[in-house]
């Protein structure tokens, strides 16, 4: 900038100069009246003070060239040094717009950072659930491979039949052929008698002495005659009863290979159907006090049957002879068990042999065998004491969990939490499980309050941003019949030493 400014000031000069010194040389010469190349004075004055102003600048020039090297630099490489500032500025232009388009996919990229994490919290929920779900699949298909194998033991003793009963047809046709070959034998010795008869007839012809013993002979031949038609009409009697019996035994043979077809098809509809019940799987749950009358015990009972019926039929069972979609049975051994009459009338009894007991009991409805849609569920009555378990504000157990870890694996371990030892303590102290593969958290209680409050507890261990102590307590009496869940419980979260 200084050169720049400097160059300018002494070109001021310059020119100031020249025009002053051509000035006066031009009226000096002038004033002498001189010619150059015989040229007017006024025209030689002219030509002077332009070839003087122009060897002035010229000096000047060649001057500032000797003297400044910065000035020569400048001057000799203007050219250069103005398109390299072109090439710059056109450069700088296209970072500044690389730069903002990397600025730009770089906020871009954060934000796929963010969705591919949440995808990441999303993927591994699922992959807990198809867990979950794969579990579930192991055990009905073990129920649904003991349920193939028990029928395939039906349909191999029924293939047994079946084939005593190939083995007798195949005994009775060669009953039948070896009694048709009989029957042809006659045929042919009763032809052979008829043959002997005509040529007797012809000897009385032609021999009258010999007519008595042809007589005789020939009352003999037709005594022969009568004895033979008599066995034949005989075996064909027979032959018609052996007829019969092959016609019954193609239709025992034809009703096994029709029962054998009944158990094929319902083979088939066992795998394809869908379990909506489980072997224990839990329809229902209520606490009756046993302190009151007969009449009220049962009809908590038969309400608690009504509400399992309910829920059967919304997943597909059947209506059956007694008004509902449950049956109640009580197993004696794998073949006897008493009646739904007697089972109420034995759980009845149960609870109220009870009376002088502070507790209440609790009845629950499980499923006693596997059942599909369309059948009716047979299911068993359990009875326990519904005993206090956790009186208010006591202590069900405590763990330790990292709150520096992100909010998924810290979810992750709160469930944990929840799902293993607290629900271990629960069933420790005496709390009754549901017996199916619902989570127990869960169960009876709004899905919606139950995440709001463990989403809750989260964000608590999340704030401490440090290694925590989780406390479970009881907010309110639990007792043996409550699932545990969010709305009776409260946690406390502290610093661990």
């Amino acid at each position: 900038m200084k050169y720049s400014i400097t160059f300018a000031i002494v070109l001021v000069m310059v020119s100031g100069f020249i025009a002053y010194f051509g000035d006066l040389l031009g009226r000096k010469m002038g004033k002498k009246r001189l010619s150059i190349f015989q040229l007017r004075p006024r025209y030689t004055a002219i030509i002077v003070t332009t070839i003087t102003g122009m060897i002035i600048s010229a000096l000047v020039i060649g001057t500032l060239l000797a003297g400044d090297k910065s000035f020569r630099e400048a001057f000799t490489q203007w050219e250069t040094v103005t398109s390299q500032n072109k090439q710059l500025a056109f450069e700088s232009k296209a970072l500044e717009l690389g730069n903002k388009a990397l600025q730009k996919r770089s906020k871009e990229l954060e934000k796929q950072a963010a969705q591919l994490q949440k995808d990441v919290d999303k993927a591994q929920k699922a992959a807990t659930q198809a867990i979950k779900a794969r579990n579930k699949a192991v055990a009905v298909v073990s129920s649904l491979k003991a349920e193939i194998i028990k029928r395939k033991h039906e349909l191999d003793a029924l293939r047994k039949r079946s084939n005593a009963a190939e083995s007798e047809l195949l005994a009775k046709k060669k009953q039948l052929d070896k009694v048709q070959k009989d029957l042809m034998i006659a045929k042919k010795g009763l032809k052979s008698r008829q043959q002997d008869l005509v040529t007797a007839l012809a000897k009385l012809t032609t021999v009258q002495a010999m007519l008595t013993q042809t007589q005789e002979k020939l009352a003999d031949a037709d005594k022969t005659l009568k004895d033979q038609t008599a066995e034949i009409n005989e075996q064909r009697s027979l032959l018609q009863e052996q007829h019969k019996q092959l016609v019954e035994l193609g239709n025992t043979n034809l009703r096994a290979e029709q029962e054998k077809m009944a158990l094929r098809n319902r083979e088939i509809e066992l795998r394809n159907s869908q379990l909506i019940f489980r072997q224990g799987d839990e329809l229902a749950r209520a606490v009756t006090s046993p302190r009151q009358s007969a009449f009220g015990i049962k009809g908590d009972i038969f309400s608690l049957l009504e509400t399992a019926s309910d829920k059967a039929i919304k997943l597909g069972a059947k209506v059956g002879d007694n008004q509902r979609a449950v049956q109640v049975i009580y197993l004696i051994d794998s073949k006897t068990y008493l009646g739904e009459n007697d089972c109420i009338e034995m759980a009845l009894n149960t609870i109220a042999g009870g009376r002088l007991q502070d507790s209440d009991a609790l009845v629950q409805v499980v499923c006693a065998s596997n059942s599909i849609p369309g059948e009716q569920v047979s299911v068993e009555l359990r009875l326990y004491l519904n005993n206090l378990v956790y009186p208010k504000g006591k202590l069900i157990t405590r763990s330790k969990i990292d709150g520096r870890q992100s909010e998924g694996r810290i979810l992750l371990s709160v469930i944990g939490f929840l799902q293993g030892d607290v629900t271990q303590a629960a069933l420790r102290a005496g709390i009754i499980p549901i017996p199916n593969s619902d989570p127990r958290m869960t169960t009876g209680a709004d899905p919606g309050s139950q995440v709001e409050g463990l989403m809750k507890l989260v964000d608590q261990i999340q704030a401490a941003n440090a290694l925590v102590k989780v406390d479970a307590f009881a907010s309110d009496n639990i007792y043996a019949a409550n699932p545990l869940n969010m709305d009776n419980m409260r946690f406390n979260v502290t610093e661990a030493d």
